[in-house]
């Protein structure tokens, strides 16, 4: 595990890079005010996937654990057909109400659907790779689709002043998508998956599981609000460049958890249940040693982090970086405690604690939302993230006493 954990470490770190890149340049020649609108988009990339995905993947992820993986493709090969029509119908009625009160969508809105679709079957096949215990491929596909496509980006804006745009930086980003979907097309022919993926019947899989699935939706959702939630509601309330700022510090933070996430926390689901399925005790041993060490080393790298972005606006003026240091101390510190719960939630999930997982996350994605709109109202960007900070906390203690009780 850990030498699968080190590749992705490194995979990571290049994504991490490059996105830290576009957020520079975005930051830098675009405006604030382009990051910040950047960060929406962002942020329905995530929410749209949770919302028509209807809570499969939970159970996808349990489901394809252990076994030969030809034996389950077609598991995967539902789920993603599932999520194509669904995909069709939000397009569809999306396009339609964009028509209906704006008039005529131009190409960058399509190229943005066009985005949003393509994220919601790449988060799919994400788990579903991470299931089949190939986190390696599940991460280069992660690169392609969120990274490897920023130097391009980045080289058509600064040769190009015409392409120095978000329209641009979205077409860029759809490119990415085409190559990880090609990468995925031709690892199912080259590991002979593909007659399995083309020829299987239908596996009866979205029928049997449609009821736990429906039941863990909402949870889904909340999870996403949690993360991204905070930005639709500062972006009713707040100026445009006091959302830039805002996302530009989250931005960074979020390098972190997604770092963490990705190399340590993933790939450690599929052991947690197997090791929940055979003894409870080694399970909840493992919990707790990541319990214990998620927090050090997100602490310890926020640090650094901080202390990184301060040195880019004291001594690279043209980077145009912002700095607020209490803003930015408590944006941190917010992402840190709101990624401890990520975790409790995916050692709930791996125990198949249904219940305890849905309730917590969608008690805490309404409370915090509830909290960032006050804190907004009346503290603007500062006390909706010291809300976050307070919310986060309290839900944190309640999860880690749900899965004590598990």
């Amino acid at each position: 595990m850990w030498l699968t954990g080190g590749t992705i470490f490194g995979l990571r770190i290049a994504t991490l890079g490059l996105r830290f890149a576009l957020a520079v340049y975005v930051t830098a020649l675009l405006g604030l005010a382009d990051m910040g609108r950047l960060g929406i988009v962002q942020g329905l990339s995530a929410l749209v996937p949770a919302v028509i995905g209807m809570g499969y993947n939970f159970h996808m992820c349990r489901d394809v654990v252990g076994g030969d993986p030809a034996g389950r493709i077609a598991i995967v090969r539902d789920r993603l057909a599932w999520s194509m029509r669904m995909a069709a119908l939000a397009a569809t009625l999306g396009l339609g109400g964009w028509w209906l009160v704006l008039g005529r969508p131009d190409w960058i809105v399509l190229v943005v659907v066009a985005i949003l679709w393509a994220e919601a079957l790449a988060m799919d096949a994400y788990l579903a790779l991470t299931g089949l215990r190939m986190n390696v491929l599940a991460n280069v596909g992660v690169l392609l689709r969120t990274a490897a496509w920023v130097p391009i980006a980045i080289a058509g804006g600064w040769l190009a002043p015409d392409l120095r745009t978000l329209d641009f930086v979205y077409a860029c980003w759809l490119g990415g998508h085409v190559a990880n979907f090609a990468l995925l097309y031709r690892t199912l022919h080259a590991r002979g998956l593909w007659p399995r993926w083309r020829d299987d019947p239908p596996t009866g899989w979205l029928g049997r599981t449609r009821k736990g699935a429906v039941q863990i939706w909402p949870s889904d959702v909340a999870l996403v609000l949690i993360s991204y939630g905070d930005r639709f509601i500062l972006a009713a309330i707040v100026g445009e460049a006091a959302l830039g700022a805002y996302v530009f510090f989250w931005t960074f933070a979020n390098m972190i958890r997604t770092l963490m996430q990705s190399s340590v926390v993933t790939p450690a689901l599929p052991r947690l249940i197997e090791l929940n399925r055979v003894d409870r005790a080694s399970w909840l041993a493992a919990a707790r040693r990541l319990g214990i060490a998620i927090p050090l080393v997100g602490a310890t790298a926020s640090a650094g982090m901080l202390a990184f972005v301060w040195a880019g606006h004291a001594y690279v003026p043209q980077g145009d970086f912002p700095w607020d240091g209490p803003l930015a101390v408590a944006i941190f510190a917010a992402i840190l405690a709101i990624y401890c719960g990520d975790y409790l939630s995916t050692v709930l999930n791996s125990a198949g604690a249904v219940r305890a997982y849905s309730t917590l996350n969608i008690a805490f994605a309404g409370v915090l939302m509830l909290g960032v709109l006050i804190g907004a109202l009346t503290g603007g960007v500062i006390g909706a993230v010291v809300a976050s900070l307070i919310v986060a906390l309290v839900f944190d203690a309640l999860k880690v006493r749900a899965v004590v009780r598990v």
